[in-house]
């Protein structure tokens, strides 16, 4: 028998890769092939502000959203920004943002850094809640009560309603919002000027379930 030379021995190695790709099936295709054809997860509104803005997240195949990340989006100015992690205790609490409020925007809040609460003592990591004043472009952080509180935004001001009725507000102008830069608004009743489409956040369209 003669000597192999490189040239056959490389045209041997690409034949056998081809006829173990051909056997495994799956490999070097992609994910929705793979998976029989079925489409690739498609994001869903989670929260609709106008018929230009809103939050949007793509849930996983199971419809859990534990994992994915909330984006806002505003179609007329072509925004997609990255807001926060998704965190199950978004859909507890009302979110209402004033329709009319262009530059001066609120997420829904977070328990922050670490959510594993289940074992006790407060390893929560502290409620966050993302704001932006530049109509969504970018996003901050600043501490916020209890995510089960209501939420809401109109003008430059957030303002919390907390499960004993008392009104804070926030001024959202400020460069580094701090935890005692709330101030409690005696008698304030939120009326805002336009009505958002949707007041709480979900995570998956009414039709699968609604929020998970």
């Amino acid at each position: 028998m003669g000597k192999l030379t490189w040239g056959a021995v490389r045209r041997s190695a690409i034949a056998t890769s081809a006829l173990l790709l051909g056997a495994c099936g799956l490999r070097g295709v992609a994910p929705a092939q793979a998976q029989g054809g079925e489409p690739l997860e498609s994001p869903v509104v989670a929260y609709r502000i106008d018929d230009h803005r809103y939050f949007e997240i793509t849930p996983k195949a199971n419809g859990l959203c534990t994992g994915r990340t909330l984006y806002f989006v505003d179609t007329a100015k072509n925004i997609r920004s990255q807001v926060v992690g998704w965190d199950n205790v978004m859909t507890r609490g009302k979110l209402i943002i004033d329709a009319a409020n262009d530059e001066y925007l609120i997420g829904p809040v977070t328990r922050g850094g670490n959510t594993n609460c289940s074992s006790g003592g407060g390893a929560c990591g502290g409620n966050k809640m993302p704001y932006s004043t530049d109509g969504g472009r970018t996003w901050k952080y600043v501490w916020a009560y209890s995510y089960d509180d209501g939420l809401m935004a109109s003008g430059a001001t957030a303002y919390n309603l907390d499960g004993t009725k008392l009104t804070h507000a926030l001024d959202l102008t400020l460069a580094r919002p701090q935890s005692d830069d709330w101030r409690y608004v005696p008698g304030f009743v939120f009326v805002p000027r336009v009505a958002p489409v949707d007041t709480r956040v979900q995570c998956a369209t009414p039709a699968s379930g609604g929020a998970r």
